[in-house]
């Protein structure tokens, strides 16, 4: 028992840095849309410095897996920490859209170590399922606070300081880095630029993400007001931050209890039965059937990212290479689906065109659960 808690304590002082990096972050998203002005950013540079973060950890992640052969997880994970903190009290403090716009390429690197950092110390721990639940579900308790924390700070201070504030709330993040082991790092190996077909999984990682964590989101005000249409602007807006919430608290709650799942009847069996529930909930979502569609996605989106580790690394030799490869597929799913997103909120054909994804992501599903019982995950 003592040396199973002994071992816990790694994957978790990993997963505090990275959940103590998140909080500026997700405080960012929900303050930049309304309050650009007070810390000088013009409107139309709103998109792009929410999203370059994203595209950054597409084009880095291959180099980031290059540094960890290198020189190892614990001192990229402390650097990264550091430097969270620091991009956090930039953003609110006016030095123009340029330094904003670095910042946001610096934290979008930081938060590729930390994950792929916290994931792979939780991929160490003997009961793989329960330390990846366990870890999301510390991830998420960050950004929660931040959103708790944020918007009470208005009624205190300005809101170029808020930032400042969220960055010294954040900086216990730095130290849970320091309090990290050093783990067996796999020898030096070259970059490898090599141009191949993704696995099924890491199609299925991408179409997931691309619909759910990507269009879907960009979409709930859209699909909301056509199920809705004589709710106010007020009120739409109102539902479309509290799914956003209620997705953040189930991601805290949900994920522990997904990952003892996994142990105990098979990480196959769970992450397969997650995607089709989130198919169900894209169906009824753009069928009218607005809010139990999104109860469902976002419910059992948390328990499909919670295990997507451990599904992508199994049977894999370098766990933090496979790890690596399938964050970057989530990544550019979910940015390029929320590109699309944003091309199609005035389309009225939504039902048809999440239609057809969601066959794709069933058909790519029994492709992978296929795979996955030859291999007796």
């Amino acid at each position: 028992m003592r040396k199973h808690i002994a071992e816990m304590k790694l994957p978790m002082y990993a997963s505090f840095s990275l959940s103590f990096a998140l909080m500026g972050d997700a405080f960012l998203y929900s303050f930049l849309p309304i309050n650009a002005s007070s810390i000088h950013v013009p409107i139309i540079w709103i998109g792009t410095i929410l999203s370059i973060n994203r595209f950054t950890r597409i084009l880095l992640n291959p180099l980031i897996l290059r540094v960890f052969s290198l020189v190892g997880f614990r001192i990229p994970i402390i650097v990264a920490a550091t430097v969270s903190v620091l991009a956090t009290a930039g953003y609110g403090a006016g030095f123009g859209i340029a330094i904003l716009i670095l910042l946001r390429v610096l934290w979008g690197i930081s938060y590729s170590v930390l994950r792929v950092g916290a994931i792979t110390y939780a991929m160490d721990y003997p009961k793989k399922g329960l330390a990846l639940g366990m870890s999301q579900s510390i991830i998420e308790s960050g950004p929660l606070l931040a959103l708790l924390v944020g918007p009470l700070l208005f009624e205190v201070i300005s809101p170029g300081w808020i930032f400042l504030v969220i960055a010294l709330l954040s900086t216990p993040g730095v130290y849970f880095a320091f309090k990290l082991r050093e783990r067996d790092s796999p020898p030096a190996c070259p970059l490898n630029f090599k141009i191949s077909l993704p696995s099924v999984f890491n199609r299925l990682a991408f179409l997931g993400a691309f619909a759910a964590e990507g269009m879907l989101v960009v979409l709930i005000g859209a699909l909301l007001m056509n199920a809705h249409p004589y709710w106010s602007a007020v009120e739409i807006t109102a539902a479309a931050a509290g799914f956003l919430i209620f997705r953040r608290i189930c991601s805290l709650l949900i994920s522990p209890f997904a990952g003892w799942s996994a142990d105990r009847y098979g990480l196959a069996n769970i992450y397969s039965g997650s995607i089709l529930l989130i198919c169900m909930g894209l169906l009824l979502a753009t069928s009218g059937w607005v809010m139990p569609g999104l109860i469902l996605v976002f419910t059992f989106y948390n328990v499909n990212a919670s295990l997507a580790a451990g599904a992508a690394s199994a049977g894999q030799d370098d766990v933090t290479r496979a790890v690596s490869i399938n964050a970057t597929f989530r990544d550019a799913g979910s940015a390029f689906g929320a590109l699309a997103g944003g091309f199609l909120l005035t389309n009225n054909h939504l039902s048809l065109i999440f239609t057809a994804i969601t066959l794709l992501i069933i058909f790519l599903t029994w492709m992978y659960y296929r795979k996955a019982l030859a291999l007796r995950i």
